[in-house]
């Protein structure tokens, strides 16, 4: 049997056709072709009908990874950063993710009143009180999220659990924190929810994947397989968005990664990205996290000089 698979030699990857074989009694493995980009290997992959693992069965731009891979060691050599910039960084991320995960949920807090609620403490006129709890909620969860990404202990179920709690306190006190008890289906969408009861077992592997280790362009599939996991099993009657988008944040920031934002302006390129994903292609969302992890790294390179 002959498969492709994806190798790394420094910060780069190359691809080998490859074919098992039987000698002896013994399966031996001989590399019969090499491809110097993903492209070239995915068109031959394409012409043969061979199996072809381009990272997780998620595929990145080679150079978007060269690329990434090449910001979080330039940051890695910078740490530990200054008090005083944690604390400017985190501020603004607090905020602007935020505004962000609410808007992709249809909050209508600008950027700006969401700055003033969180900062000032102020009520936005004509906005509603759960508008003003979501991003009062949100910015405490990032808080939570914080302290579970130091690395310090392994994610548990009652971690995400107590998560969610604060995503929906006060706004939904009787599904804050707790799996869903019956069948949900998504408006407009033609995908089949897992049943209720299967989800305690499905989300098993949520937080086995939430507990890896890998770092790197690996900790950005990692990440993607979360997100689209939490979405795909909908663990929770709401919230599950802004769950997800937190957890692919809990893995990344493990991983030494700042926090991605997902975009209120790329709603609807994510939205499709989620679909395509459903379908098995997961290219376009590892794409979007891989763009927004760099844009996050280049903020906060430039800040540290």
């Amino acid at each position: 049997m002959a498969f492709i698979r994806r190798r790394a030699r420094g910060n780069t990857y190359y691809y080998e056709l490859v074919e098992n074989r039987r000698e002896d009694g013994k399966v031996k493995q001989n590399v019969l072709e090499y491809f110097p980009s993903a492209a070239e290997a995915e068109e031959y992959a394409k012409k043969t009908g061979i199996e072809f693992n381009a990272g997780n069965g998620t595929w990145i731009d080679e150079h978007l990874a060269k690329a990434l891979e090449g910001k979080l060691e330039r940051l890695n050599k910078l740490r530990p950063l200054s008090p005083e910039m944690v604390n400017r960084l985190r501020e603004k991320f607090e905020v602007d993710m935020t505004y962000h995960s609410n808007a992709i949920e249809g909050n209508r807090l600008s950027l700006r009143e969401t700055w003033l609620v969180l900062r000032k403490g102020m009520t936005i006129r004509g906005k509603s009180v759960n508008e003003h709890l979501e991003a009062t909620n949100h910015a405490e969860a990032i808080g939570l999220l914080e302290k579970m990404a130091d690395g310090k202990k392994g994610i548990t179920e009652m971690d995400v659990l107590n998560l969610h709690a604060v995503i929906l306190d006060k706004i939904s006190p009787n599904n804050a924190g707790f799996y869903r008890h019956e069948q949900v289906f998504i408006q407009g969408s033609k995908v089949v929810l897992p049943n209720w009861r299967k989800v305690p077992e499905l989300m098993k592997g949520v937080y086995s994947e939430l507990n890896d280790k890998r770092r790197g362009i690996e900790a950005i599939y990692s990440s993607v397989k979360i997100h689209h996991e939490c979405v795909r099993i909908h663990p929770f009657i709401d919230g599950n968005g802004r769950l997800a988008r937190l957890l692919m944040n809990l893995r990344l920031m493990r991983a030494g990664f700042p926090p991605t934002i997902l975009r209120r302006e790329e709603r609807r390129a994510y939205y499709s990205a989620l679909e395509k994903a459903d379908k098995g292609d997961f290219r376009p969302l590892s794409m979007l996290v891989a763009k927004d992890a760099g844009q996050a790294l280049d903020i906060y390179l430039d800040a540290v000089g």
